[in-house]
């Protein structure tokens, strides 16, 4: 008895885990604590979501990634590289896990990190090739109006985010609003 109990458990621990779906945020989206607000901070474009939970127009989300131990606010994709996933108010929204990994680069140390909460439903997507073809798209738009657009890798992840500043920069292009996508798409494909 004790066995079939055990194997029953097994196959719906399998199935609940198997119906958790990966999906992708649409554009920055806001993150909160409950389904019906109290913001934590903000999730990037592109940013990969494991579905939790669902609640009328609401998913309950989970992201992973990587933080600084020292300042645990920021989740981003990996250690030393300047692909954000999320930036939170909260200190406490991000739960980090140093026996699931850390890595030290340039003499900061980098754990594995997630974050759980809230975001609206519609601005997921489970079409990542339907985001990349936006960005692709919206580089050769923003990036062409001047000079040849750059391809995505001539540049690494993190020299994109030095020529695409938040706030704007010498080239006047952020990586706000409609560039959000575009951003995400070529730190994705940037030079290795």
């Amino acid at each position: 008895m004790f066995k079939k109990l055990a194997a029953a458990a097994a196959l719906l621990a399998m199935a609940g885990a198997a119906s958790a779906a990966t999906l992708y945020t649409t554009g920055v989206i806001d993150f909160n604590k409950t389904a019906k607000g109290s913001y934590l901070g903000k999730l990037g474009a592109a940013v990969p979501v494991t579905v939790l939970q669902k609640q009328g127009k609401q998913s309950r989300v989970r992201i992973s990634g990587w933080a600084l131990a020292d300042y645990p606010s920021m989740i981003f994709a990996e250690p030393g590289v300047r692909i954000e996933y999320g930036s939170f108010d909260e200190e406490s929204a991000v739960k980090t896990n140093l026996k699931a990994g850390e890595k030290v680069v340039q003499d900061n140390k980098w754990v594995k990190a997630t974050a759980e909460g809230w975001v609206e439903t519609a601005k997921l997507t489970g079409d990542l090739n339907g985001l990349w073809k936006q960005g692709k798209a919206r580089h050769a738009q923003a990036c062409s109006m001047c000079h040849a657009a750059p391809k995505p890798d001539h540049f690494t992840a993190n020299q994109w985010a030095s020529a695409l500043p938040e706030k704007g920069g010498r080239t006047g292009h952020t990586r706000a609003g409609a560039n959000a996508v575009m951003f995400k798409y070529l730190q994705a494909h940037a030079k290795k």
